[in-house]
């Protein structure tokens, strides 16, 4: 295990060092939070010859941070950093490096051991032009036993808003939910009834909705880690605010996309890559952003 500066021996060990505790006092005040790690093996996670990897090893790093005086989510940033990197997709923190302190906070451990299906997300946009709400319903597979949830996460561009309320509407149930404001973030567990076998699937819906006047966006998109068998987007607009244009975008490319009768826009990718793909607009008197 790596022990270089930023690891996590590293920033484990340097705050043990600056608060002056004994690592008996830090398991004592784990256990007073109802945390059992013991003294051996927080001497191996500050010595280097571990991490933590167990679900109760990772759900300990919380009370870590308050305990040891550290930033929300510094030890799963470090974490991340001192794990070798895996053979195949980026890990989410890769994808988010911005929000990587978010994720810390989430367990988002099985995320590479769930295929992404079918993606669907359907946004209605009203009549004050901000977005009203977004329904997604995904299709996952699991690559192993065990996965439980799964981890979003959504970036609101503008942020003199309120951020959405989450809410599950099937397959799922709410976890762990972060909200960063200040940077138009929120992140949450969706957690599945039950750990699904490998080669088993399930199907997720879940719905954010605006609070109070929703956001100002002129684009909506996905970061997708991974390819997808078929990622479906559509944009509802109201038909007292429609659009001057509307393009749909993969990567580099970008196509001008018509709206259908129902003054929706769609786009389809079917056997998608990997990689950034969405659907923009622009308004009457305002240009793109």
């Amino acid at each position: 295990m790596s022990d270089a500066i930023g690891s996590f021996a590293d920033t484990l060990r340097e705050a043990i060092d600056r608060r002056g505790l004994a690592l008996h006092r830090v398991r004592d005040r784990l256990e007073h939070r109802g945390v059992v790690i013991s003294v051996a093996t927080l001497s191996y996670w500050q010595s280097g010859r571990s991490v933590p990897a167990r679900r109760g090893s990772l759900a300990a790093l919380p009370h870590l941070e308050e305990i040891l005086g550290l930033e929300p989510g510094e030890l799963g940033v470090a974490l991340d950093r001192t794990r070798p990197a895996p053979d195949g997709p980026p890990c989410l923190t890769t994808l988010w490096p911005d929000h990587a302190h978010v994720l810390a906070r989430l367990d988002t451990r099985w995320d590479a051991e769930l295929d992404r299906l079918v993606l669907h997300d359907l946004l209605r946009v009203g009549p004050d032009r901000r977005l009203v709400s977004m329904t997604t319903r995904q299709v996952l597979r699991a690559k192993v036993d065990g996965p439980d949830r799964r981890v979003i996460l959504h970036h609101q561009r503008d942020c003199a808003v309120d951020l959405p309320r989450i809410r599950p509407v099937r397959g799922c149930t709410l976890g762990r939910v972060v909200r960063r404001r200040p940077e138009g973030v929120v992140a949450a567990e969706l957690v599945f009834p039950r750990p699904l076998r490998r080669g088993e699937t399930v199907m997720v819906e879940h719905e954010l909705t605006s609070v109070g006047p929703g956001p100002l966006d002129l684009r909506h998109g996905r970061r997708a880690r991974t390819s997808m068998r078929e990622y479906c987007l559509e944009v509802e607009f109201d038909p007292a605010a429609l659009p001057a244009s509307v393009s749909a975008y993969c990567d580099d490319d970008t196509w001008p996309v018509d709206l259908d009768p129902a003054h929706t826009a769609h786009l389809v990718r079917s056997d998608a890559p990997g990689g950034s793909v969405g659907i923009s607009w622009t308004w009457p008197d305002v240009g793109p952003s």
